[in-house]
């Protein structure tokens, strides 16, 4: 495949959507979101519950060979988050599983063939660079494979089946050196009839930022069929892509406000030990943005 393009070439259409729940109020928002697009791209959607249970129901299960009271109030609240949708017209299925939830929801999303996992995230901001609560998704978000929606709490809930988007920013990190995030977007648009805005994460750095908007220019430049004619003529110019240099703080400060959005962003994968430790941007613009994140895993969108 082309560096940077080749892993969306085609028009995205998920065919098959998971929702991980929590059953928390944030995964009651991403429920609005996965219906609206299941409905929208015609999907299939699998609701799925990662749970462990305690050691004395899991010998309680053994023993008695019955599931324990805590699995049977797990698949209930499953069926009727599935009841409600599946009034709709939506085909749903149901996953319950034991296990951690960051490995549970991988391989469920994996076993499933998901092309697009939605999740939801209570995660609440403490200062500049801390997060606390929500690290479930914040490890899901840069260990999935496959494009990832992130509903966070200050997102407005209650949207139906026929929402619109208003715009959709794409949060670029010129360091990956990729472009897809962008062309993800402008398919999007396109799909939503929505107008798409690019916002670089600026180094702190004018000499470093101008190489980075060069670099971006040229890829922008080099962006093959069917997508060419979707790129804005300005998205070629160096100096454009210099003007959209941000530091982290002002796109966050954009993303509070940007209501009735989606925000798209490409992500860096993290190792099994940086998933426990580290507070990501693309984590925090997700806790605290206004609108759901979809983001692009780099995992996915390398050659």
């Amino acid at each position: 495949m082309s560096e940077g393009v080749g892993y969306f070439i085609g028009s995205f259409h998920p065919k098959n959507i998971v929702l991980a729940t929590d059953f928390f109020e944030s995964s009651r928002l991403a429920l609005d979101y996965a219906v609206a697009l299941s409905h929208h791209f015609g999907s299939t959607l699998t609701i799925m519950h990662a749970f462990e249970l305690p050691y004395e129901a899991e010998e309680a299960e053994l023993i008695g060979r019955r599931p324990s009271v805590s699995r049977k109030v797990a698949l209930a609240r499953l069926e009727a988050f599935a009841t409600g949708v599946r009034r709709l017209g939506i085909t749903v299925n149901l996953d319950l599983r034991d296990g951690d939830p960051c490995t549970t929801v991988l391989k469920s999303a994996a076993e499933n063939h998901c092309d697009l996992l939605v999740i939801g995230t209570h995660g609440i901001y403490r200062g500049v660079h801390h997060l606390v609560i929500g690290s479930n998704a914040e490890k899901i978000l840069h260990a999935t494979h496959c494009p990832t929606l992130t509903v966070g709490r200050h997102v407005l809930g209650g949207i139906d089946l026929d929402f619109t988007i208003e715009d959709i920013l794409v949060i670029s990190d010129p360091t990956l050196g990729n472009i897809n995030p962008a062309i993800l977007a402008l398919q999007l648009g396109e799909e939503f009839g929505a107008p798409v805005e690019l916002l670089h994460l600026s180094t702190s750095d004018q000499d470093s930022d101008r190489v980075l908007g060069d670099g971006l220019a040229l890829r922008c430049g080099n962006v093959p069929a069917p997508f060419a004619s979707r790129v804005n003529p300005d998205w070629r110019s160096s100096r454009f892509h210099c003007d959209r240099m941000f530091s982290a703080e002002d796109i966050i400060r954009r993303a509070e406000t940007s209501r009735n959005s989606l925000i798209v962003a490409g992500v860096h994968s993290l190792s099994r030990i940086d998933r426990h430790l580290h507070s990501s941007f693309a984590f925090e613009l997700a806790a605290r943005a206004a609108s759901p994140l979809l983001s692009v895993p780099s995992a996915a969108i390398e050659p």
